[in-house]
């Protein structure tokens, strides 16, 4: 525990440091040199053979993901196909139907390139707009993960979800500036919106949970029923959809990642196939999987026991100045949050590249650290896992490694999430739970 306490101090020391000049500046030469570095190396191989020793996993085309939904635009518009429910344009490459609604938009697979440029671009805009001005220290945080391999995954492969990162990013902004409910529902619309065509934005709604009780009872309840009428109807589709994972671990993330892999190695241990070499190997990963339970959960337990002391005693804060809940950026932070749990504990296996939603989240952790709260080491915590996941995938083996950090940032995540409710939820929580906890 001094060795956590230690690597907190140290990071919250370096994250309080002033500068005179905006980090951003720092970030957006880190990103440009990042590009020019592929540039250069593009006149002695290939800039997408260079890119996979980087950890990006390039494809030989550029943006091959937008490329194929473009792809499927033009042929709904050659076939006249106006199915919402069946279309087979977007049946093909395992996007839902609802997406042909989005063909009167006129894009075209031949303009591939300059969307693909202008939605990175556009993505490097929002985040910039959302993260604020910076310290040399935060820059280099940031400089960091927008320059890590699932970040550049996601922009090398054009994929729809840059699209839907930068809707969510313009959503958060007006949650957070916006005083009238209108305002506030628009963004509310935005985020159901890019659930429909996505799925996985709809846990972003967990924002909802800013509003008043009776308020956030009543858009729930909407939300939640037109959103299950949706998925009744098009349950079909969804799960050819939730099957396009080729269920590899490498580049994954989820739940199903960590128990796949034990499932395939008992299967191979009880074949009777295996090598003496291999075996050794499988035991070995079994060994490594055991301890990286017992670490999950002792790291459980830990926070149990200070849930439960939060359950005893009067949390509720009287000052709501220095309230968790009314923290600068906690809206993007559980966005962010509901988002990732979701897709890690719902969805199950996941490419790295969702990982970059976590972005939203790292404004509000940098403010805790620099905090005293109680919130401000688990903080440090979450940072550090946050950076390691977004390396250890394309870097660190074996892959067990990369799934621990993944699970503990998870937890991390929901127990932050926990503590960081509104008032009015953990004075409900209190009541309800407080006396089942005592000794």
């Amino acid at each position: 525990m001094d060795i956590v306490n230690s690597i907190h101090l140290q990071i919250k020391q370096m994250l309080k440091k002033p500068s005179k000049i905006d980090g951003r500046f720092l970030v957006i030469a880190a990103v440009l040199g990042y590009f020019g570095l592929l540039y250069v190396a593009n006149f002695f191989v290939p800039y997408h053979n260079f890119w996979r020793r980087l950890g990006v996993p390039a494809a030989t085309n550029p943006f091959i993901d937008l490329a194929a939904v473009l792809g499927a635009f033009d042929c709904d518009r050659l076939t006249e196909e106006v199915s919402l429910t069946n279309n087979s344009c977007f049946n093909q490459i395992s996007y839902p139907s609802s997406w042909s609604s989005l063909t009167w938009l006129g894009l075209e697979q031949r303009d591939t390139i300059f969307w693909g440029v202008f939605f990175a671009l556009i993505f490097y805009g929002i985040t910039l707009i959302i993260i604020g001005r910076l310290n040399y220290q935060e820059a280099v945080v940031y400089a960091l993960i927008l320059c890590s391999p699932p970040v550049m995954l996601l922009v090398e492969r054009g994929n729809v979800d840059i699209v839907i990162y930068s809707w969510l990013g313009v959503a958060l902004m007006i949650i957070k500036n916006s005083r009238a409910l209108i305002f506030r529902l628009c963004a509310y619309l935005l985020i159901f919106f890019w659930g429909v065509v996505k799925l996985f934005p709809i846990f972003g709604l967990a924002v909802i949970i800013k509003e008043k009780r009776n308020l956030f009872l009543f858009l729930s309840a909407i939300f939640t029923t037109a959103f299950i009428t949706y998925f009744l109807a098009s349950i079909g589709q969804l799960k050819t959809i939730s099957s396009v994972h080729d269920g590899r671990i490498w580049y994954s993330f989820g739940y199903k990642v960590l128990f796949g892999a034990v499932t395939y190695i008992l299967s191979k241990l009880t074949s009777g196939e295996t090598d003496l070499k291999n075996t050794i190997i499988y035991m070995m990963y079994i060994i490594m999987i055991l301890f990286t339970m017992s670490i999950l959960t002792r790291f459980l337990l830990s926070k149990f026991k200070i849930f439960r002391e939060w359950l005893r005693s009067d949390f509720v804060s009287a000052d709501s100045s220095k309230s968790l809940d009314k923290s600068p950026y906690i809206d993007h932070f559980r966005l962010a949050a509901a988002i990732h749990l979701g897709n890690f504990l719902v969805i199950g296996m996941l490419y790295d590249y969702k990982l970059t939603f976590l972005i939203f989240a790292l404004p509000q952790i940098l403010d805790w650290i620099k905090q005293e709260n109680q919130l401000s080491l688990p903080a440090s915590m979450g940072l550090v896992a946050m950076v390691a996941t977004f390396y250890a995938s394309p870097f660190l083996y074996p892959w067990l490694v990369d799934e621990m950090i993944n699970w503990l940032l998870a937890a991390n995540l929901l127990y932050m999430a926990i503590l960081s409710m509104p008032e009015w939820l953990k004075s409900l929580v209190h009541r309800r739970l407080s006396g089942k906890f005592s000794v």
